[in-house]
């Protein structure tokens, strides 16, 4: 990934996914839906920052690392 989300970035993505969110918690107690609400959003943006830390090679990086390993 070349650019990081800014946090508002990130703020925005999850008020998106929040009807979907506040949706999937109609099918679970009412107590516990505040919670897991929180629990969901954490995990959004844990897995968001797992992935922002990958550092994927590009096309050519990737070719010559392949070419590298076949001539081996």
């Amino acid at each position: 990934m070349d650019k990081k989300l800014s946090k508002e970035e990130l703020l925005d993505l999850i008020d998106s996914l929040n009807p979907k969110i506040k949706k999937s918690l109609k099918n679970t107690n009412y107590q516990d839906r505040n919670d897991l609400e929180q629990e969901i959003k954490l995990k959004i943006i844990e897995s968001y920052e797992k992935i922002a830390a990958i550092e994927a090679p590009n096309f050519e990086e990737f070719l010559a690392e392949f070419l590298t390993k076949q001539k081996q």
